[in-house]
């Protein structure tokens, strides 16, 4: 990406449904550039902007993280058999004590003992799993925002937006009918889609679907996401950190290292570690200066784990096909 690629990244994820008009004003081009490298950059899948049915809004689904220690020469077979779950949203290889962790949904408690005590333990070549329940989430990637425009610029885009960025959410649990569902799964696949378009998918007028996700937006029940890979915007280290919090101190924690640019998703925890999340950096040495200032002085902090991811197998819940990649080849995606 060259650097108006970057700014437009910026302006997607700051606002993912923004419109070419306001992306233009942001970024300070053309709107018809505008339009063209948007375009462009999701044709080539450098970006994807997708809704997102909340789990925890419409009381679908949970969150949990797990951590597994693999057999060695295991880890990369076990992290794609775990990655063709459904319910596995995201999955990566990583250095450390660890070899692997993920994200999954879960739907019910049966779903949850079944999954911690019966699916993880026998995928092949796994020898020991750690969970971790989400309690509380003080940032997802909904709100990731790296660097990439000024503060002023960003929060203007982000006003623009119908749905909440931020966590927790506002209001009470939200029930969907199926049109809802319909216009939920049409902006699942493409997030950016107009009312009209959006209206011919669904088989209702665009004064009505438009209601309806703005009302889903305005609960916080259908969330807009910006998918971006942080290596193409500069940001190679990626790091799966877990931490042990005095819980007097939980809450502050949490909210610090949410406020932190390099922050894609933070949250209160079960298990062995009670504060859980991933965050992207530039370099080994701006990770060193992470761990060693934002980490080092969180109020409460009695233990940190930081895992370098070496390869993230699936993301978004999209699985990036890496067997078949060759050396200078690119990395080809599929869903």
């Amino acid at each position: 990406m060259d650097d108006l690629d970057r700014r437009i990244v910026g302006a997607l994820l700051a606002n993912p449904r923004a419109t070419n008009a306001q992306i233009s004003d942001a970024v300070f081009t053309s709107e018809a550039t505008a339009s063209r490298r948007v375009s462009r950059l999701i044709a080539e899948g450098a970006v994807r902007v997708i809704g997102v049915l909340d789990g925890e809004a419409t009381a679908r689904s949970r969150s949990l993280f797990v951590r597994l220690r693999c057999r060695p020469g295991d880890g990369n077979r076990s992290a794609q058999r775990l990655a063709a779950w459904p319910e596995c949203g995201s999955v990566k290889l990583v250095t450390g004590s660890v070899d692997c962790v993920a994200e999954i949904n879960y739907t019910s408690n049966d779903h949850l003992l079944a999954i911690t005590l019966e699916q993880l333990p026998s995928l092949d070549g796994v020898l020991a799993v750690w969970s971790n329940q989400v309690v509380r989430r003080f940032a997802t990637p909904h709100s990731w925002l790296p660097e990439l425009l000024s503060e002023e610029i960003a929060a203007q885009l982000r006003s623009q937006r119908f749905d909440p960025w931020r966590d927790p959410l506002p209001g009470d649990l939200v029930r969907l009918d199926a049109l809802d569902e319909r216009i939920a799964d049409a902006l699942a696949g493409d997030g950016r889609l107009g009312w009209q378009q959006l209206a011919d998918r669904c088989d209702a007028s665009p004064v009505t679907v438009r209601r309806r996700a703005e009302a889903m937006f305005g609960s916080g029940a259908l969330r807009m996401r910006a998918v971006v890979d942080p290596e193409s915007v500069g940001l190679p280290v990626n790091a799966f950190i877990s931490l042990s919090v005095n819980p007097t101190q939980l809450g502050r924690a949490g909210e610090m290292l949410a406020e932190h640019p390099s922050t894609l998703m933070i949250s209160a925890t079960t298990g062995d570690r009670n504060l859980c999340g991933e965050v992207a950096l530039s370099s080994d040495a701006a990770l060193y200066e992470f761990i060693s200032s934002a980490i080092g002085g969180l109020p409460g902090l009695q233990h940190a784990d930081v895992a370098v991811a070496l390869r993230s197998v699936k993301r978004a819940g999209l699985l990036r096909d890496l067997a078949v990649k060759k050396p200078g080849a690119a990395v080809r995606l599929r869903g």
